[in-house]
């Protein structure tokens, strides 16, 4: 017998048991902290001031960058014929939207994803991901205009404090970061491409998409990822979760302090090797519901 969902941990909290939060502001201080140990071993106070003023300002910059998911979601049926739903099964297509807002002068890299389905209930084989959209290696863009109202709502279950601008729509917040609607270059003609596309058995996804340019002028940007599920008729509601991790390019302080950073600690060393990601989680109840019973 299933226990009640209300005695249940809620689908973020569990997919955060496999995949903790970074906490990546403070492995900024963590930065900022080593930083400042670094500067006593240096020549000049010159030299000991840049550097501590150097990491000061990089994390203020990265505090301010913010990533989230959107609230909506579009779940539709799947008619493509590029997928084998197994029989008793039907396909549907489930649309997750996410907005980057970078405020690091470089902008973001790339940006990771991972999206896990759950149900509350006890029903083995009740779907199964058959797809994963964009695949890999498709050259992609971001959406032609900003759009969707971000989630925040998910952020204190991570523990998490990121900015939070006045409007929860995501043109408007570009115009609270960027001071103008249509911020930077025209984000949504430049290039990414899919490098990773795959899924994690059969109830999880996960993504990769990277830059084609190295470095890029912050602005604004919505993105659209997509999960094809083979659901049975009468499987119970379907909760989905989910991560999104956006970082510069990898070992991207060499360019801006030399290596200095190399002498930190050895988490803060891996965590700023790899790009000193930003990072939100995402939550969605109810997406897919069994129909009423018949009266």
């Amino acid at each position: 017998m299933s226990v009640p969902r209300e005695f249940q941990s809620r689908p973020l909290d569990r997919f955060l048991e496999n995949r903790p939060p970074l906490d990546c502001l403070a492995q900024w201080d963590e930065t900022v902290h080593d930083a400042f140990l670094l500067s006593g071993r240096l020549d000049t106070p010159a030299e000991k001031t840049w550097l501590k003023e150097t990491f000061l300002a990089l994390r203020k910059r990265a505090s301010a960058d913010l990533v989230s998911f959107h609230d909506e979601l579009m779940v539709t049926p799947y008619g493509g014929t590029d997928v084998v739903c197994p029989e008793g099964y039907s396909p549907w297509r489930v649309e997750f939207g996410l907005s980057l807002f970078p405020k690091r002068e470089q902008g973001f890299a790339r940006f990771e994803c991972v999206v896990e389905f759950s149900l509350y209930e006890t029903s083995p084989e009740a779907f199964r991901v058959l797809k994963v959209l964009p695949e890999a290696n498709a050259r992609v863009k971001a959406c032609e205009e900003l759009r969707g109202t971000l989630q925040f709502e998910s952020l204190p279950q991570a523990r998490l404090m990121l900015p939070m601008p006045k409007s929860r729509r995501a043109s408007e917040v570009a115009v609270e970061f960027y001071g103008k609607p249509d911020p930077g270059p025209s984000l949504h003609d430049a290039a990414w491409k899919c490098v990773k596309a795959e899924a994690l058995g059969d109830t999880a996804a996960r993504w990769r998409l990277d830059a084609a340019s190295p470095s890029r002028t912050p602005g604004a940007e919505s993105h659209a990822l997509s999960i094809i599920l083979a659901v049975k008729p009468d499987a119970p509601a379907i909760q989905a979760a989910g991560s999104l991790l956006a970082y510069s390019q990898e070992n991207w302080l060499d360019a801006v302090v030399g290596d200095h950073w190399r002498q930190f600690l050895t988490s803060v060393r891996e965590f700023q090797g790899s790009g000193a990601p930003a990072e939100a989680y995402g939550e969605w109840t109810d997406l897919l519901v069994p129909p009423p019973p018949r009266a």
